[in-house]
């Protein structure tokens, strides 16, 4: 096997193969089966704005950072995110909702590469590309790259900065030291505006790198550091380092600016904030529950019950042995002291990646969900990686089927997951049934853009003209179906949520999960006083139109808006520009 990958051409060949499998099974169904719920509607309607309008409605803050209220409102990311939709919406001339899951369903390719090239500088080629292949076909990385959401694109960056380090750490030239400083730092500017765990995740595990390379622990190296060439050498780097931040943060130090620090106070409340109030015991516990749950996860898709049985056992004993096995080898290398040092660094680095997240995994260990695993999801394949080497050095008997039954193992358990996911999105466009796979949130409903467009489809098209259309649903719906209604682009087709008036040219409709007691969900909401005129199912939903018999008046439904005023700054309002287009999309609400 390693002498057919000594040809640089046959890598590179394979490396396509392995890229246009993953982007063809990424890309299935991309539109139909996209994921677009609040999260995702609140940030196209930001984005659509910035899109038509132009740059200068483009927020200088991104998205919240969990639901968790502070003082001043919510905790905000940084806005990269953002603006690579707006890029995305740009490029593409386009504001339909897959188009912003666009640079999540790229950078979830572009890691193939990316991750080949950071595994070879300990790997040999074939083990490197038996790495990206296991990468690029298991099951939950290919469910979240296959929706927009904020930290679907870490796994790029966080290996981008690592790779970076790496490289940085251990070459003498200036000019490479210069470029691979700049792009450590744009990946860690950039993954740690995507999710909080990849920001203390990226400090703590390259802090911790750099302590251990230069082993700053000794008393003589701060003699060393200043050394005039050597201190020269650190100012320039960090000066570098502080350039790179200073530009990717500068809209956040803007709005920090423009807001008195809001954001900043919000963000030391909620790193002040108590977690669940356990016993460090539990959660240490539930922690390690959860580490191997969600790693088996990733190397098997397996989703194990509670209950103990055979196929539990066994998946966990796989995923035991690759992290464990994996550790030990990296552990025993370290000691051993055999190793150059980039090599010494990259295993290094990759305890330091688990390590460091199991640690900070441990006062969250009561919240923790398959999501926060996105900052590790290259981990668990590496460590399979170095058992690879292992039993190759060792020329263990019959080494290389070993290393294929392994590799074949983590695939086709991965192909049945995907598979089985796939059949229950296909499945949910049909009929209503308890989806198991969708596993990105708590609500597992099944429902995806392809549903929810025919339910906007069906309500614009049995509108009458001149009626204002009210429409109930689930919460998580609201948003998503108002965002489908504002791009039909008709100045005459008005809705809202629904309530009760005196408006005698009100249209009534009810979307609701499409089983047997549907209509009992509508009662529960506005009582008996109503008939249904028309009625239709699109998979998961079903979709009432009704007239009420007698009509009256109730407080309107209300979701997530702040009277109209939004905590957020715009570039427009940071160089003081007029409105010259006024758009009907409503950004207020969207928050």
């Amino acid at each position: 096997m390693e002498k057919f990958f000594q040809k640089k051409y046959i890598t590179v060949i394979t490396i396509i193969i392995i890229m246009f499998g993953a982007f063809a099974i990424r890309f299935y169904h991309f539109h139909d089966w996209l994921y677009f719920k609040m999260d995702q509607s609140r940030d196209a309607f930001m984005i659509a704005n910035a899109v038509q309008n132009g740059p200068q409605d483009l927020p200088l803050l991104g998205a919240r950072a969990g639901a968790t209220k502070v003082k001043y409102g919510f905790l905000h990311l940084g806005p990269v995110f953002y603006y690579f939709q707006y890029l995305s919406g740009v490029i593409f001339h386009s504001t339909v909702p897959d188009v912003f899951a666009y640079p999540d369903l790229f950078f979830g390719i572009m890691i193939l590469p990316l991750l080949y090239i950071f595994s070879r500088i300990y790997f040999k080629r074939y083990i490197s590309l038996l790495i990206i292949l296991m990468y690029a076909f298991s099951f939950l990385i290919i469910e979240y790259s296959r929706f927009a959401w904020n930290p679907n694109s870490l796994p790029f960056f966080t290996i981008l900065s690592f790779l970076a380090l790496l490289k940085f750490l251990n070459t003498d030239s200036e000019k490479k030291r210069a470029l691979w400083v700049a792009v450590w730092a744009i990946g860690m500017a950039v993954g740690s505006q995507l999710h909080f765990v990849g920001f203390f995740c990226l400090i703590g595990v390259s802090g911790l790198l750099i302590v251990y390379h230069y082993k700053l622990w000794r008393k003589q190296i701060f003699k060393q550091i200043f050394q005039k060439q050597i201190f020269k050498k650190i100012i320039i780097s960090i000066g570098i380092a502080f350039a790179v931040f200073l530009v990717f943060y500068t809209p956040v130090i803007i709005s920090d600016t423009i807001k008195h620090g809001e954001n900043t106070k919000d963000f030391i409340e909620a790193l002040s904030s108590k977690p669940a109030k356990k016993p460090l015991l539990d959660k240490l516990k539930k922690n390690i529950n959860k580490q191997v749950r969600n790693y088996t996860l990733i190397t098997t898709s397996y989703i194990y019950p509670k209950k103990a049985n055979v196929s539990k056992i066994i998946a966990i004993l796989f995923t035991l042995s690759i992290l464990l096995g994996g550790i030990y080898l990296s552990f025993k290398k370290i000691i051993e002291g055999t190793l150059k040092q980039e090599k010494k660094d990259f295993l290094t680095l990759i305890l330091l990646w688990i390590g460091v997240f199991f640690i900070l995994c441990i006062p969250l260990a009561y919240q923790i969900r398959p999501r926060f695993f996105i900052f590790t999801f290259g981990a668990p394949f590496i460590l399979l990686g170095i058992i690879f080497e292992f039993l190759k050095e060792k020329k263990v008997k019959l080494y290389q089927y070993l290393i294929i039954l392994l590799t074949a193992i983590v695939l086709f358990s991965n192909a049945y997951g995907t598979m089985s996911w796939f059949q229950e999105q296909a499945q949910s466009q049909k009929t209503h049934f308890k989806v198991k796979r969708t596993l990105i949130l708590k609500v597992k409903d099944g429902v995806t853009l392809g549903q929810l467009e025919k339910v906007a489809n069906y309500i614009y098209n049995h509108h009458k003209p001149g009626y204002t259309v009210y429409f109930y649903s689930k919460p998580e719906h609201i948003r998503p179906l108002e965002y489908l209604f504002w791009e039909k682009n008709d100045p005459n087709f008005t809705y809202t949520t629904l309530k009760l008036d005196q408006n005698p040219k009100a249209q009534y409709f009810a979307v609701v999960p499409a089983k047997k007691d549907a209509v009992n969900k509508i009662t529960k909401k506005y009582g008996h006083n109503f008939i249904v005129l028309h009625s239709q199912k699109f998979g998961q939903l079903e979709i009432f139109e009704i007239n009420f018999t007698n009509r009256k008046i109730f407080n309107s439904f209300r979701f997530n808006k702040k009277n109209g005023k939004t905590d957020r700054v715009f570039w427009k309002d940071v160089f003081g520009m007029k409105e010259t287009f006024k758009s009907d999309i409503k950004i207020d609400s969207a928050e």
